[in-house]
């Protein structure tokens, strides 16, 4: 029986994972590091195991159907190791980014998307491109700043800048925060909202958003009535073939 890919590589002449599940968002005027996702879901070496083996690392931009070569100017774009380094990503980096991993008897690709955007008006942030959470009331809840490992530096302590709602507040005592997270050891109502954490990197900022959702406790008891009260009896007078119109409401108590 014939490997389907060995019949994907005879056919198409490299084996093509298609795009790669993770995303990747940033701010326009932002760093980021783009990883060609071969070395860490899809192949068992990493890449200076793939250079002894003499296998090449080509990159390329996904216009349309076509696949066009990266051209790294190593000013604002460059390739270092298995990564493109954008040192300030415009809004025309949009789009899927390929890396081919080859030499003149393998091939294997794989593309990452790539979602530039601008700030919303008068925010630090774009509400597309955030990160969700949920915490129930009275409960604890961690909010860690998500994908910022390839900006810090070894044995350096990160300079990181936490905000609510694109200013800084004043905590009460009882949260918690950290370079890396806010913990908040019991959530009140007033907790939801769009926590922002901005990391110093070089002479520009790293900044990641996640909006807080605040529900309600998770209970299995039924609703309770209101009105009549319980165990009040209500009886309403009808005459027999007369039309009668009955007026309800409904009242609802939040807590």
């Amino acid at each position: 029986m014939t490997d389907p890919e060995a019949l994907l590589l005879l056919v198409d002449g490299c084996i093509d994972w298609s795009v790669d599940l993770k995303q990747y968002h940033v701010l326009a005027g932002e760093p980021l590091r783009l990883k060609c996702a071969l070395f860490y879901s899809y192949i068992r070496t990493n890449y200076t195991m793939a250079t002894n083996a003499k296998l090449r690392l080509i990159w390329y931009k996904n216009k349309g159907d076509a696949e066009e070569p990266i051209i790294f100017s190593g000013h604002r774009l460059s390739k270092e190791d298995d990564s493109i380094w954008f040192r300030s990503a415009e809004m025309e980096d949009n789009g899927f980014y390929t890396c081919v991993l080859r030499n003149s008897t393998y091939c294997m690709k794989v593309s990452m998307s790539m979602t530039v955007d601008q700030s919303d008006e008068g925010k630090c942030f774009s509400s597309k491109i955030r990160h969700v959470e949920k915490a129930e009331i009275t409960h604890n809840k961690m909010i860690i700043c998500p994908d910022i490992g390839d900006y810090l530096a070894p044995y350096k302590q990160p300079q990181m800048t936490w905000y609510k709602e694109c200013e800084r507040v004043e905590w009460r005592s009882s949260i918690i925060v950290n370079t890396t997270h806010v913990w908040i050891p019991e959530v009140e109502e007033g907790d939801g909202g769009n926590y922002t954490c901005e990391l110093q990197y070089g002479s520009r900022h790293v900044r990641r958003t996640t909006l807080l959702k605040v529900t309600a406790l998770q209970t299995s008891q039924p609703p309770k009535v209101l009105f009549p009260p319980e165990r009040q009896d209500t009886s309403i007078e009808i005459t027999p073939g007369k039309d009668q119109q009955l007026h309800l409401f409904i009242l609802w108590l939040k807590r």
